[in-house]
């Protein structure tokens, strides 16, 4: 296996904040740098998403989210896997503003781009 540069939480918490902040123009280029062309991501519920469907979400996620604040609760890296569990206020359009647990764990692949994700979301309701 190759060895993959390690990254800590920040980096992992910048990487997921440019999902949702930035230049929806700008999304592409984002995807190309920060994800593989093999990009396969699952979430809990049956969502699939590949890379060019990556590159239309970010664009729409930049374009109507009004407000993403993100707080990594817990991180780890082991050689070219991820877990991290993250705490997210989100209000996107005009939906009242949400907020929501996110379980993550994916892979790298040797250039340090994601490349298989896996996610559950839900509403978070407890008190921190």
């Amino acid at each position: 296996m190759t060895t993959v540069k390690k990254i800590s939480a920040e980096d992992f918490k910048e990487w997921l904040d440019g999902a949702f902040i930035g230049d929806p123009a700008t999304a592409r280029s984002w995807c190309e740098r920060t994800m593989s062309p093999n990009y396969l991501r699952h979430q809990a519920g049956g969502d699939r998403t590949d890379f060019e469907r990556a590159v239309e979400k970010i664009t729409l996620f930049r374009t109507v989210c009004k407000k993403w604040a993100t707080s990594v609760k817990f991180f780890v890296q082991e050689e070219n896997r991820i877990a991290a569990r993250v705490m997210c206020s989100v209000l996107v359009g005009d939906g009242p503003e949400r907020k929501m647990e996110l379980m993550f764990m994916g892979e790298l692949d040797d250039k340090g781009r994601y490349e298989y994700v896996w996610e559950q979301s839900s509403d978070y309701t407890q008190a921190e």
